[in-house]
């Protein structure tokens, strides 16, 4: 079993983390995903009325991002994004426009008929 280490510990050990205080200071919820008995990442989420916006890290450089609109407000993924760099992702994420706003992404992402994430 592993042991717990402050925010503190974390962030001097690995610094990208800060992203993750950062957000989870902003009210984001984050959880373990485990495979079996084995941790396979971790899961982000911050919803609000109209949208909810997620966060899956499987590694250091592997990470996507996620904000899909409640479906009483059109419903649907309108911004995605992928990348190996787990502070440019997170950035790019808490700096979207509230649905609504000037320059928030609004058109649904159609996708096919089977998503898997990878």
């Amino acid at each position: 079993m592993s042991e717990s280490i402050s925010d503190e510990e974390a962030v001097r050990r690995y610094p990208e983390l800060q992203s993750l205080v950062t957000a989870r200071e902003a009210g984001w919820v984050f959880r373990v995903m485990v495979e079996g008995d084995e941790p396979v990442g971790i899961a982000g989420s911050y919803s609000r009325e109209q949208y909810t916006d997620a966060l899956f890290i499987f590694d250091r450089t592997n990470v996507t991002a996620v904000r899909v609109l409640d479906d009483s407000y059109g419903g649907g993924c309108v911004w995605t994004k992928e990348g190996a760099d787990l502070q440019e992702v997170v950035y790019e994420l808490l700096s979207l426009p509230e649905p609504g706003m000037a320059g928030a992404p609004h058109l649904v992402k159609r996708s096919s008929l089977l998503w898997t994430p990878r």
